[in-house]
């Protein structure tokens, strides 16, 4: 039984050898490469989606597609996948020398870095890649692999960690007449492209933990190398607006709660603005005490990659609990660590993130909240809810 079972993980490893491929384009005067992977059931004869995979800084694209485990979505649903490879880059500072940043986007973003040089103070912008023309190289990118396979035209998708994160954003915004839906994870706007108007109406998927802090959930500030905290441009609330108001998507959300079933620290909730111009939607998956992390199954209570293909498959649902859709229920002190005070006389009910119901109470605008634990929980009355977060 042993002797079958290394068989068939050297007969697996074969098949994902085979399936991948490094593909060169020159662009910019440059050679460019790719890695494409193709499932064993591609015969050209149907049309199939294509997913574009970018890294993030200092990462390589190999490394990439094996932390996201893409190729297993491919082989299940027969999408093709390209891991494109960004340029390295080497930042000068005034006075200080140069670092070499490796592997960096062109992602449409400046910050102004300050020194103190003998009691003067110095500023400079600086830009990643600034003289790379990545956005038409990964258009160049699509242009082959269309060229090469039979690509459905409805299903182009973008996803990115990162620096990749933000560089998805720039793709959708400068390539959105082709891009049909992006997934940026830890990675927003850059703030040279928000006075830009996207070509196009695309579905957006902004996936971000509260606790980043290499691209922070508020601010969209950035240190690196003992400079900063810079603010790289929009930071995660503000992307998914931005791109709602230019859907013209519901700008109320409906709010859905993934149930805390892993020891992880972590809480999920999925906010979609829905009805957008030309079906788009645009979401935010909110990963409160999230860090700079990919996540997968296993050891937390989602797999990154499982709902970004349920987001560009429009699978919205996530839970069985309920659709929130607006905080329109007046509760007060919140955060509250005892009582809260609930304007309206209707029975509520207390939801804890795993959906249960925890509380209830017949008409009491006063209510002791003293027994729940710290946490965040949501409060129903009528068809009004809002969020509570208890806190000692």
């Amino acid at each position: 039984m042993k002797r079958l079972y290394i068989l068939f993980v050297f007969v697996l490893a074969g098949l994902t050898l085979q399936a991948q491929e490094m593909k060169t384009l020159t662009w910019g005067g440059v050679e460019r490469q790719y890695y494409q992977y193709v499932p064993a059931s591609y015969t050209g004869e149907t049309s199939v989606p294509l997913v574009l995979c970018l890294h993030g800084l200092g990462e390589g694209a190999m490394n990439f597609f094996n932390v996201t485990n893409f190729a297993s979505v491919a082989e299940q649903k027969g999408w093709i996948l390209v891991y494109p490879q960004a340029l390295n880059f080497t930042i000068n500072i005034p006075f200080v020398g140069s670092q070499d940043l490796g592997p960096c986007w062109n992602v449409g973003s400046t910050v102004t870095i300050s020194i103190n040089m003998g009691g003067y103070p110095i500023s400079f912008d600086v830009s990643v890649n600034p003289n790379v023309d990545d956005s038409g190289f990964l258009n160049a990118t699509l242009d082959q692999v269309e060229n090469d396979f039979n690509i459905d035209a409805d299903s182009v998708f973008v996803m990115g960690f990162s620096l990749g994160g933000l560089m998805s954003h720039r793709m959708a915004i400068e390539h959105g007449d082709r891009i049909n839906a992006i997934a940026a994870i830890s990675g927003e706007i850059g703030n040279e492209l928000t006075g830009l108007t996207p070509t196009g109406h695309v579905s957006v998927l902004q996936v971000h933990g509260t606790d980043d802090q290499m691209i922070s959930y508020e601010g969209a500030n950035i240190s690196y190398g003992g400079y900063g905290p810079f603010s790289v441009g929009l930071d995660a609330e503000e992307t998914v607006n931005w791109w709602s108001v230019f859907n013209n998507c519901d700008l109320d959300p409906v709010i859905e709660l993934y149930p805390d079933s892993q020891d992880d620290y972590m809480t999920f909730e999925m906010h979609s603005h829905l009805n957008g111009d030309n079906g788009s939607r645009v979401a935010l998956l909110k990963v409160n005490g999230g860090e700079h992390n990919y996540y997968t199954s296993g050891s937390y209570d989602i797999d990154y990659t499982e709902e970004i293909v349920r987001f560009f498959i429009n699978t919205l649902d996530v839970t069985s609990t309920p659709e929130l859709t607006t905080e329109t229920l007046n509760v007060h002190p919140n955060p509250a660590n005892s009582f809260i005070t609930i304007d309206g006389s209707a029975p509520v009910s207390i939801i804890d993130l795993m959906g249960k119901t925890v509380l209830q109470s017949q008409g009491k605008s006063c209510i002791d909240v003293s027994s729940l634990s710290e946490g965040v929980y949501f409060v129903k009355s009528g068809d009004a809810y809002s969020k509570l977060i208890i806190s000692r």
